[in-house]
């Protein structure tokens, strides 16, 4: 079988962010991407790609993972 790389809605990246309890500068810092392109993609104008979308899924099913992986005690 081949994996199915799921959608995201601009609703569901703002589900994501809001779960982890990130502003949208932290999210971006954390994520590795801009604070503009995760601002296109909360507003519908553009949709994560690739290792974003992979990323993106990982945060939804285990945030816990996401946030001991990429976010430092202190940082931003």
């Amino acid at each position: 079988m081949t994996p199915v790389a799921p959608v995201f809605e601009p609703v569901d990246i703002k589900a994501i962010r809001a779960g982890l309890k990130k502003s949208q500068e932290e999210f971006a810092l954390m994520i590795g991407v801009s604070v503009a392109t995760l601002l296109n993609w909360e507003q519908g104008r553009r949709s994560p790609e690739g290792p974003a979308r992979a990323l993106l899924q990982v945060a939804a099913e285990n945030p816990k993972a996401v946030v001991d992986a990429l976010w430092k005690k202190g940082a931003a």
